[in-house]
């Protein structure tokens, strides 16, 4: 391990960059304040804009969102900066459009409760600091992107052509699948597939990006080209992709990484893995360093660094299994496991669960994903060529998809499929990969023993504080929450307005407590109101009692 850390320079200057990020960011560098104009104009009445649309808009309900990179504000020439924007759907705004809107900057509200999504953060990291909701709208002149256009063109073409031959749900998850649009997917299957520790299906990351290299080497081989060449036309094709799919970042991070693998087999130099994955994180972290701390980024490069470490110590370790069937099949099973491990405590940290059938399903899921991509792939050229053709290849996606929904939903719907636990440190994760590394490494089994004496320890933890009141005031509401010895918790609410995700964000934060139960429910309103409202926790009495 000190061999791959300090022997490579560009892992190095990596993890130096990482730390001056870390510092930055506890001075409060990356601050909105210091570094946004328009946030400077949330409360004014009206604010007038100009700027470019860079993203394609989406439609959610009666709206259309995008992206908005403004340059004039208010009349003024100002540094360009982005801003998430909702619009009424009456406008046909579309990619490259610099259009002039008046309405109201606004920052998103944040959350009552710690340990719930923070959209505003979210937004932050993005270097977005303000949404806008405009009211007017004046289109200047269209000036996309060309190369973008297309891709956004080809895009459109491929979700209505899915359209035309499948049917809901199997349309949505296979656009979610192969261009990333999510849009029209049901909220009830994304929690599904969430549950179940498959949501990296849905979305345009490091596994559709490799097999999509595989399909465009394979491709480029039957036209008879040197394999260097091969290599040297598969990134732009990578990247071409990634534009059509939306640009997200765990795409962007994957074609980085494989066109760096790309690069070195072209120049006939040994693919250095740890490097390109270093180098691909050099790469994102330059152009945005706040993406040190999204857990997109976090989860995808822990992903791909634990298959990298703990795959090759795990696949050996029942020595050379001769059988080609079992050896491939010990091969799914230390992918898997090596992935697993090494985001267990992230999964936990961002998410407060982990899905118990998650392992056994991506044994009999993921080999299927290859597949369907490139059927996929073969759909889509099929309908240029011949009707019966693509709907033949349609006829088997849909059986394979059906499949795929059919086991994720029985498994979603099984008793315990999902434990939930309270959010560990940061000392408690560092301690688990620390803990990780000692085992793998270190044969003394004096060692071992004390490494599992202090796991208990952590575990336990006898200086934790079990007593406190902490006070959640949101505009919408007023909550208290008390918990005493002997683990005793209270819950205290007071109602401003009526709030319907109130019960599911004050659940999530109890369970990343780590608290499955309620002794005492006290509020002013009617008890029969709120008392099914709970689903995972248990509430012992509701009362009227303030």
């Amino acid at each position: 391990m000190k061999k791959i850390i300090f022997s490579r320079p560009v892992i190095s200057v990596l993890v130096i960059y990482a730390f001056i990020i870390i510092i930055l960011n506890y001075y409060g560098v990356f601050l909105p304040e210091r570094n946004s104009f328009l946030i400077n104009n949330i409360n004014n009445p009206v604010t007038e804009l100009t700027g470019k649309v860079i993203t394609e808009p989406t439609q959610k309900g009666e709206k259309q969102q995008f992206i908005l990179e403004v340059f004039d504000l208010n009349g003024q020439k100002i540094k360009k900066e982005k801003t998430f924007v909702y619009a009424s759907t009456a406008y046909n705004i579309e990619y490259g459009d610099i259009i002039f809107v008046s309405g109201k900057l606004n920052t998103p509200e944040k959350p009552t409760f710690p340990y719930i999504f923070d959209y505003n953060l979210y937004l932050q990291r993005e270097n977005i600091y303000t949404i806008f909701y405009q009211q007017t709208f004046e289109l200047i002149e269209k000036k996309p992107n060309k190369i973008k256009q297309i891709s956004f063109k080809i895009k459109n073409g491929i979700e209505k052509r899915t359209d035309q031959y499948f049917k809901d749900p199997v349309s949505s998850i296979l656009k979610s699948m192969i261009v990333g649009d999510k849009s029209s997917l049901d909220k009830d299957i994304k929690e599904d597939f969430i549950n179940t520790g498959l949501i990296h299906i849905l979305v345009i990351s490091g596994l559709h990006i490799g097999f999509c290299a595989v399909i465009f080497m394979f491709c480029f081989k039957l036209s008879g080209l040197k394999l260097n060449h091969i290599y040297l036309l598969t990134i732009p094709a990578l990247f071409f992709y990634v534009l059509l799919t939306g640009s997200n970042p765990p795409a962007i991070r994957a074609a980085i990484m494989a066109s760096c693998i790309l690069f070195s087999l072209m120049i006939n130099r040994e693919p250095l893995i740890y490097n390109a994955l270093a180098l691909s994180a050099l790469i994102i972290l330059i152009f945005n360093p706040q993406s040190l701390f999204t857990a997109s980024f976090q989860l995808s490069f822990l992903a791909t660094f634990g298959l990298l470490y703990l795959y090759p110590k795990f696949s050996t370790c029942f020595g050379k299994i001769k059988n080609k069937f079992l050896n491939s099949v010990w091969d799914i099973i230390c992918v898997t496991l090596s992935a697993q491990i090494a985001l267990i405590p992230l999964l936990i940290f961002y998410f407060g669960k982990l899905s118990i059938v998650s392992f056994v399903l991506n044994l009999i899921i993921v080999p299927i994903i290859p597949i369907i991509i490139g059927l996929s792939f073969v759909f889509y050229i099929s309908t240029f060529v011949s009707y019966y053709v693509a709907l033949s290849v349609s006829f088997i996606l849909s059986y394979l998809l059906n499949f795929v929904l059919y086991v994720i939903n029985y498994s979603a719907g099984l008793d315990y499929s999902v434990a939930y636990f309270a959010v560990p440190g940061i000392s408690k994760i560092l301690f688990y990969f620390f803990a990780i590394y000692v085992m793998l490494e270190i044969k003394n089994k004096k060692i071992l023993g004390v490494l599992f004496i202090l796991i208990c320890f952590m575990l336990v933890n006898p200086f934790e504080q079990k007593t406190f009141t902490k006070t959640f005031e949101g505009k919408k509401n007023i909550t208290v929450h008390i918990k005493e010895k002997g683990n005793k918790n209270i819950i205290i609410f007071k109602q401003l307005q009526k709030d319907k995700f109130y019960f599911s964000n004050l659940e999530q934060y109890l369970l990343a407590q780590g608290i499955h139960e309620i002794e005492d429910f006290r509020t002013s309103l009617p008890t029969e109101d709120i008392q099914n409202k709970f689903g995972k926790i248990f509430v012992k009495n509701f009362s009227n009692n303030i």
